[in-house]
């Protein structure tokens, strides 16, 4: 499902289902980085690897607003 936070085994990275493409899922981080990986490398995400994404995102967040002009 686009938007279901998975474990992708290839990478060994916790991301966010982007898109769907036959038999390759299209994933993204928090930062934007994307890539992508067959759909058997991918997994859902346990609640720790859950827990880290939305630790990544809320980092992200702080960094934007640091780096934002005043």
């Amino acid at each position: 499902m686009v938007g279901m936070a998975v474990y992708d085994s290839r990478s060994e990275l916790v991301a966010v289902i982007d898109a769907f493409y036959g038999a390759v899922v299209k994933l993204i981080r928090p930062a934007g980085f994307t890539w992508e990986s067959r759909r058997v490398s991918v997994r859902p995400a346990t609640e720790y690897e859950k827990n880290q994404l939305r630790a990544l995102e809320r980092h992200h967040r702080q960094q934007l607003a640091r780096d934002e002009p005043t």
